[in-house]
């Protein structure tokens, strides 16, 4: 596998997601190139026998790197990190929360899809796990941070405004969305009815709603795979948003449930 990839895995209270998605991995040779990003317990009990399963199953996985925290420092954070050390280290970057689960091909069509569009300044993004609304054209005007991937080069200046954007007092973020959510800005961003950007971004902080409107900002548009190859199974127990209801097994989630999903490996 290339040396100068890095596959960004974040981890916490969902071992066996983490592990489907870790062995996924392993299966299709690119378990070495894996940064492990696991957040901490901050010392609460109950959490923290959440934390230690995870470290023990993950223990099995001879990953590249792990980034264990004891403090709790919130998946925000986590992420910002992440991708901070990704973008001195890699060229190409595959970023995979526990719950997106890789098929067998997938980190081969990431880089492949990324060498592509590589030169291509209008596209940031490539992703995995497909709206399947509001990308006849190839591409899509919003970010889509389930399984997803870019170089460095074009992440780096925008996790500077990303970590700034993070950094602020939150009347001040919202009133730098409120100002940036122009009638045209909100034309490319809320295209997949019902999940729409700008319910967050008038709310409060969220990384990967942030990261669609800085992009969109600058005109950027993002590229699925050419087929399916990340399947996100987060819902039911342990998922903090999404239930088991019908409607998040169809456009423009499309979830899958966590027992099926080594039928789409």
């Amino acid at each position: 596998m290339l040396e100068d990839l890095g596959i960004l895995v974040f981890g916490h209270t969902r071992p066996l997601l983490l592990a489907d998605t870790l062995e996924s991995l392993k299966k299709q040779g690119a378990i070495q190139n894996v940064d492990l990003w696991v957040d901490g317990d901050q010392g609460i009990p109950e959490l923290r026998k959440k934390v230690s399963v995870t470290h023990q199953i993950t223990s099995k996985f001879d990953v590249r790197n792990k980034y264990f925290h004891r403090g709790q420092l919130g998946f925000r954070k986590m992420i910002l990190l992440a991708m901070q050390r990704a973008v001195q280290e890699y060229k190409y970057i595959i970023l995979l929360e526990d719950d997106c689960f890789p098929s067998r091909d997938a980190v081969e069509c990431f880089v492949n899809e990324l060498k592509i569009v590589e030169a291509d300044e209008s596209v940031f993004s490539v992703y995995g796990h497909p709206f399947l609304m509001a990308e006849k054209s190839g591409v899509c005007t919003r970010f889509q941070g389930w399984g997803w991937a870019t170089t460095s080069e074009k992440l780096a200046p925008y996790l500077k405004k990303l970590i700034d954007c993070y950094s602020m007092y939150e009347p001040d973020y919202l009133a730098f969305t409120k100002k940036s959510l122009t009638p045209e800005i909100l034309k490319r961003l809320d295209v997949t009815p019902p999940r729409l950007p700008s319910h967050t971004l008038n709310n409060f902080f969220a990384w990967d709603e942030t990261l669609a409107l800085l992009t969109s900002l600058d005109g950027k548009v993002h590229k699925p795979t050419g087929k399916r190859i990340i399947y996100n199974c987060g819902l039911g127990e342990g998922a903090s948003r999404f239930g088991e209801d019908k409607k998040f097994f169809e456009p423009p989630y499309n979830l899958v449930q966590p027992k099926d999903v080594w039928s789409y490996f």
